[in-house]
């Protein structure tokens, strides 16, 4: 309930003695219609002649603090107190006054005691409910409304308040997560009046946060004829079809939200316009729009700087979203938005050390609230400490045959540093010969590395190993960096020692590889994406390869993923020793691949990941021939923190295999992130 309808309807109450005073009867009409201007101006007048007149008085105060002057009220009303004591209409009103003032712990501690005064007092009642209301106590609140009601069952400004308090304890328990409880009070309001538009329109927000579109757009539907609240149905209706994946209908809508805009709703529907611009990749006219709109509303800077930040962060100009973030927060240090997308950009731009700082700064603004917390704990997620391991075996048909297991452990001592340490064995053998010493090999690998982000454009990191092999130990060693060369690629320069393991006579041979690797990453707005991949490898043995892989594919869909595309590989050998591994001078495979995932699905139960690929290869002057693969895994996420899949692959691509046979692989991989924080 408002201030100026908690005075008046305190007036309401106390009417019967002051229209007792029938010289005074102007200056009550004038309270009661809110001419408080005039009235202040009456009383003050009269007062030139009746100067202790404690009605006129009372009015006076009361004219004054509904005027906009509190203190002065404050001022009549302690005068009055000094003369009644004991007055408990005084004593209501100072109470109010406080109110007036925006000081509401004081009013509230007045109308405490009032209300141990008199118990059934409606006024003391309702104004205790009022002003822990405005302290945001609204289980107090709601309280005291409820014996306010008692006491008044119909009365039509404490139903009014009750409304308010319902809404506001709804938006609490809406922001930090608590949705049911949220729709008990938003349906509390619209058991009262089923035809509330507010209950109706923040009910259908909820929905539509809870993903229930069609109760969201049930409501909508009936709000758009509504002349205060069409405006917020449309704009609610396009955020329920971008929900959807509708965006072309989201931007008609927003449109429909303009053409029924007037001068209080027009920004709001325009800035609805630019984000359904964002929605369907239009960037261009978005940040045009919004260059309009600031020279058409000049007052609205937060809206509009609000508006660049996201779209920049939707366009993936990550560092351009974080610098607009940062302007509204000089503006307004406290905002939300300001605050939660300027962790989000950094956050994409890799540098989690800001993103921490401003996640915690919006909790310390909003205490609990669901989407601050959920993406701390997110940051959280992909730096807390993990172990990974892995169990996998294979064979290809050529009898070899292998064992695996690999421990991996990660932590991050700084949200821009990694660390991690790996113990990986390998047993081979060939399943056509008898498995004895000779025959069966392990290998045994420990491996320490570390990473670091520099800053949003540079990554880079390094591992050293040491490999226990049948023909002694030896030292190999990792060196990577990854480059962020604008808002859509991704440059990595690599460098990798490894030890060829893949059967016994090549563990026997000692072989070991430098690989030199340059990959390059393209992802479009328009969802087309290019990977490729160039290796340079030399081999202990005087043999070196060249090798060029290129993945070209369409995002069809985001989430799931669903990929479709074309693959080509192609690698030859200086040398050509078959007798030793597969080496052609020269190789080549085409392929047609589709891909699909939920991985990334953050409330999924049952995750999966699956790719199919066929097409041909081509080795050497031999006639091309048909290859195949697919690879599919599917588990079960028993929590965000905990995973397993089962695996399995086959191909029968040379690509696949160091000796070019048709190659199996099965296993069990799985993931536990340890919710203890290392920082």
């Amino acid at each position: 309930m408002s201030i100026r309808t908690s005075a008046l309807l305190f007036f309401l109450f106390t009417s019967f003695l002051l229209k007792a005073q029938s010289p005074l009867t102007p200056g009550f009409t004038m309270l009661e219609t809110g001419k408080f201007n005039d009235a202040k101006a009456f009383f003050e007048h009269y007062l030139e002649s009746d100067g202790q007149n404690p009605t006129a008085l009372l009015c006076y105060g009361r004219a004054l603090g509904l005027s906009g002057n509190p203190t002065k009220a404050l001022e009549v009303f302690g005068d009055l107190k000094k003369k009644s004591p004991d007055s408990y209409e005084v004593a209501l009103n100072i109470a109010e006054a406080y109110m007036w003032s925006k000081d509401y712990s004081i009013a509230k501690s007045h109308y405490e005691e009032l209300v141990k005064r008199d118990s059934t007092s409606f006024s003391a009642n309702l104004g205790l409910a009022n002003a822990n209301s405005e302290l945001k106590d609204y289980d107090s609140a709601l309280k005291y409304i409820g014996k306010a009601l008692e006491i008044q069952p119909t009365n039509g400004n404490a139903l009014t308040s009750q409304k308010f308090m319902f809404l506001g304890k709804s938006a609490v328990m809406m922001g930090i997560g608590r949705r049911d409880q949220s729709e008990i009070l938003l349906k509390k309001i619209l058991e009262n009046n089923p035809e509330d538009e507010d209950g109706m329109i923040n009910l259908a927000t909820l929905y539509s946060i809870m993903g229930k579109y069609k109760e969201a757009l049930g409501f909508y539907e009936r709000l758009l004829k509504s002349e205060s609240k069409k405006v917020d149905a449309a704009i609610g209706t396009a955020q329920v079809k971008n929900k959807q994946k509708k965006n072309k209908e989201a931007l008609e809508w927003m449109q429909k939200a303009i053409d029924m805009s007037d001068s209080t709703s027009a920004f709001k529907a325009q800035m609805g316009y630019v984000d359904a611009l964002g929605w369907n990749k239009r960037f261009k006219e978005a940040f045009q729009k919004i260059s309009e709109l600031e020279q058409t509303f000049p007052k609205e800077k937060e809206g509009t700087l609000a508006a660049r930040g996201r779209l920049g962060i939707w366009s993936k100009g990550f560092k351009v979203g974080a610098g607009y973030y940062l302007k509204l927060l000089e503006i307004s240090p406290k905002s939300f938005e300001g605050n939660l997308g300027y962790a989000d950009a950094n956050h994409a731009m890799g540098m989690d050390n800001k993103s921490f700082e401003y996640v915690r700064k919006t909790l310390g603004y909003y205490p609990g609230q669901i989407d601050a917390s959920q993406f701390l704990d997110r940051l959280y997620m992909g730096h807390d400490p993990n172990f990974t391991p892995k169990v996998y075996f294979s064979r290809d048909n050529g009898g070899n045959a292998s064992q695996n297991i690999s421990l991996k452990g990660s932590l991050d001592p700084s949200p821009l540093i990694n660390t991690f340490v790996q113990y990986y064995q390998r047993e081979v053998y060939n399943i056509n010969q008898e498995r004895n010493d000779q025959n069966s090999l392990v290998v045994k690998q420990i491996t320490v590395g570390a990473s670091k982000r520099q800053n949003g454009i540079l990554k880079y990191g390094g591992a050293l190993s040491l490999i226990q092999a049948p023909q002694g130990s030896s030292l190999v060693t990792d060196v990577n960096t990854e480059w962020k060369a604008g808002k859509y690629q991704i440059i990595e320069l690599n460098y990798r020692g490894e030890l060829q393991t893949f059967n016994a006579d090549l563990i026997n041979q000692n072989l070991k590889q430098k690989n030199f690797n340059l990959n390059y990453n393209l992802f479009l707005p328009s969802k087309i994406g290019l990977y490729s991949q160039i290796i340079r490898t030399q081999i202990s043995d005087g043999n070196n390869r060249n090798l060029i892989f290129a993945s070209l594919y369409y995002l069809a869909f985001e989430a799931p993923v669903f990929k479709l595309g074309v693959n080509y590989g192609g690698f030859g050998f200086k040398n050509q020793v078959p007798q030793l591994y597969f080496s052609p001078d020269k190789f080549r495979n085409y392929e047609l691949f589709v891909a699909a995932e939920n991985l990334g699905k953050p409330k999924t139960k049952f995750i999966y990941q699956a790719t199919f690929a066929k097409g041909l290869q081509k080795i050497s002057s031999e006639k091309y021939q048909g290859i195949y693969r697919f690879d599919i895994k599917c588990g079960l996420k028993f929590t965000p923190r905990l995973h397993a899949l089962a695996y399995f692959l086959k191909s029968n691509s040379a690509a696949s295999s160091v000796q070019g046979f048709t190659y199996n692989e099965w296993g069990i991989n799985a993931g536990w992130i340890i919710n203890k924080h290392t920082f």
